[in-house]
């Protein structure tokens, strides 16, 4: 799979600004109100092999309106739910038109939950060249991105490869065009450069 990135400028733009940053995070205890500055990450750069621990932005992003916006939310990495449905409900695509959906999405130490279970009903993403989320470690303190592969026996969402992206500290989904109802589920599968030691898992 290759590793290239969404081209459109919006997607260029998608390196994390830390004072520029808007956290939408209400109602869910485990969507954690951070800024940037509220945590060290000094000693961990570049020190971890997987998610667990990282501080990641979850933002939604649209190629579709001449608009630099994107709704984001921050957490960290542990054993809950990072962002869950009706914190993502919450997150308005750029552009109009663009569904709200309650979608959980759980980051494990090496894969990538999107769950539509609890949408009311079924819905289509607009087209566009980009819509959908992209998720960015913002301290760079995960060992590089080698490779991200949809999990083709544990998703019910036909997600061509083309639609998911990845560079060394973000990965990308493209919902574009693509339908969802309750029993939508994609799982991502993550490789690092430097993987866990058997010992710590």
């Amino acid at each position: 799979m290759s590793s290239l990135h969404p081209t459109s400028r919006w997607l260029r733009r998608l390196a994390p600004i830390g004072a520029f940053l808007f956290v939408v995070a209400c109602g869910d205890a485990h969507t954690f109100k951070l800024s940037p500055g509220d945590w060290e990450p000094t000693d961990q750069r570049g020190s971890l092999s997987d998610l667990n621990g990282a501080l990641v932005e979850l933002a939604r992003v649209s190629s579709r309106c001449n608009v630099d916006a994107r709704d984001s939310l921050l957490a960290l990495v542990g054993s809950h739910m990072e962002f869950a449905g009706e914190d993502v409900t919450g997150m308005k695509s750029p552009c109009a038109g663009g569904p709200e959906v309650r979608v959980d999405i759980d980051l494990g130490g090496n894969h990538i939950l999107y769950d539509f279970s609890k949408v009311s009903e079924g819905g289509r993403f607009p087209d566009a060249e980009f819509e959908g989320f992209v998720i960015t470690d913002m301290y760079h303190s995960v060992s590089d991105i080698r490779a991200v592969a949809v999990d083709r026996n544990m998703s019910t969402m036909l997600i061509p490869n083309r639609a998911v992206s990845f560079d060394a500290h973000s990965v990308s989904i493209n919902l574009a065009g693509i339908r969802f109802d309750p029993s939508s589920f994609v799982k991502l599968d993550l490789v690092f450069e430097s993987e866990p030691d058997e010992s710590s898992r």
